[in-house]
């Protein structure tokens, strides 16, 4: 629920917030597994429904009161936990098959 005046953004600066935001996540991820190409993390947070993801969320905290870094803190973990989710359904999804 939106509760403050979302403060102007132009679209450059909200791009430029979820591309940061997406780069950060994947790298963040990369780091903790270096098994994970980073490539195809970066590709996968930048597709069309990873950014929308990640400027909803934006936008909510920046809403919500929180700082923009607060806001992209919390856009960011909410990607990575929407990405691991659907791993892991996937990998379940997989190691059914294969039983």
């Amino acid at each position: 629920m939106i509760t403050k005046q979302l403060p102007t953004l132009t679209a450059d600066q909200l791009g430029e917030a979820d591309g940061r935001i997406a780069g950060f996540a994947a790298l963040s991820l990369h780091e903790s597994f270096p098994h994970l190409s980073l490539d195809s993390l970066v590709e996968t947070f930048t597709r069309d429904s990873a950014t929308a993801m990640i400027a909803a969320r934006f936008l909510a905290g920046l809403g919500a009161g929180q700082t923009p870094g607060e806001a992209a803190g919390a856009a960011g973990t909410a990607l990575i936990r929407a990405w691991a989710e659907a791993r892991n359904a996937a990998r379940a999804q997989l190691d059914a098959a294969t039983a």
